[in-house]
């Protein structure tokens, strides 16, 4: 096969297939719902976050744990903000690495960090911090740690307000 239609083929792939990675279903899963419930997941800065935002709703309605999952923020009934403040990503090594195409794999340290606020009728009921960090490589071939690790954090909070049962559960019918 030619170069041109080596590097066309490519390019088609990457277009239809896009370059973002799917946040992968949550562990959790809970056989009896909370009571409706508003979920706040912070201001949209980009199309990208968006799509984070998207694809953490759906995986927090996959898990069960909701009965109604509305967005926005509530001064009455229950709410959840959740956030992910500061840390770090590749920063200029991934600058540095996107001259070279992503072709050659450079090592950096991350930090993701996601705080989750549990309010009831606009009073702050528990703050959830969650941290992790490590190295990783910044490749085209190599999907991004801070998807896994999101979704690692996502789950722990899920079980966390579980354990701690501030958020009261439907009545089974």
């Amino acid at each position: 096969m030619n170069p041109i239609g080596l590097t066309t083929l490519l390019c088609s792939a990457l277009i239809i297939t896009g370059c973002g990675t799917r946040m992968a279903p949550l562990d959790y899963r809970s056989q009896h719902p909370y009571v409706p419930l508003t979920l706040d997941l912070g201001p949209v800065k980009s199309r990208f976050d968006e799509q984070e935002q998207r694809e953490t709703i759906a995986a927090l309605r996959q898990t069960g744990a909701f009965s109604f999952l509305d967005g926005g923020y509530s001064r009455s009934g229950y709410s959840l903000l959740i956030s992910e403040p500061g840390g770090k990503s590749a920063g200029l090594l991934g600058a540095l690495n996107a001259i070279t195409l992503l072709t050659f794999p450079m090592p950096y340290s991350y930090q993701s960090n996601l705080r989750g606020s549990l309010l009831k009728d606009g009073q702050l009921l528990k703050t959830y911090d969650y941290r992790r960090e490590g190295y990783s490589v910044a490749a085209w071939y190599v999907p991004p740690v801070q998807v896994e690790s999101r979704r690692e954090m996502l789950d722990e909070l899920l079980h966390d307000l579980e354990k701690d049962r501030l958020i009261p559960q439907e009545n089974p019918r």
